[in-house]
């Protein structure tokens, strides 16, 4: 990464690229993809963000990305492009999440979305995605090395 943008640009992307490197590492076998670094509020959005789910994605600076002690309604991750297919997929590490969130949202190895969750545009722009939404519906929760990945329909 060069350094001839603005210094709080470049302390954005240095950072995106630590979140990056830090949830990739030793991920083999897998083309790179688009990122971006996200804040993910946890709760249906018909709900008032309450329930399971996710009821908003917001891009970051990255910031909070660096600070491990998240709320205990969101936490900091990163939002990928798939390749394969439409869908997006999240990766959040283990050590981001309250211990609330690890027991309402990630019970018995499955993350539920009760109702579809709107991707700002901006974000849809800088993946390259085609949807804008992500489906609801119960996907398969992985845990690999520290961190969780859903991978997500998307419509």
């Amino acid at each position: 990464m060069e350094r001839t943008m603005s210094t709080p640009a470049y302390t954005i992307a240095k950072r995106h690229e630590r979140l990056n490197s830090m949830l990739l590492h030793g991920q083999t076998g897998i083309k790179p993809a688009r990122s971006l670094s996200c804040d993910v509020v946890f709760g249906s959005p018909n709900l008032g963000c309450r329930g399971t789910g996710i009821c908003k994605l917001n891009a970051n600076d990255g910031v909070k990305a660096a600070i491990a002690q998240q709320s205990c309604k969101s936490a900091s991750g990163l939002l990928m492009s798939q390749s394969e297919g439409p869908g997006v997929a999240l990766l959040i590490p283990r050590e981001f999440l309250c211990t609330n969130i690890l027991r309402s949202q990630f019970r018995h190895g499955v993350f539920k979305m009760e109702s579809p969750c709107r991707i700002p545009r901006s974000m849809v722009t800088a993946l390259g995605l085609h949807c804008d939404h992500l489906a609801p519906g119960n996907y398969p929760v992985q845990q690999l090395d520290g961190y969780f990945r859903i991978d997500f329909r998307t419509f």
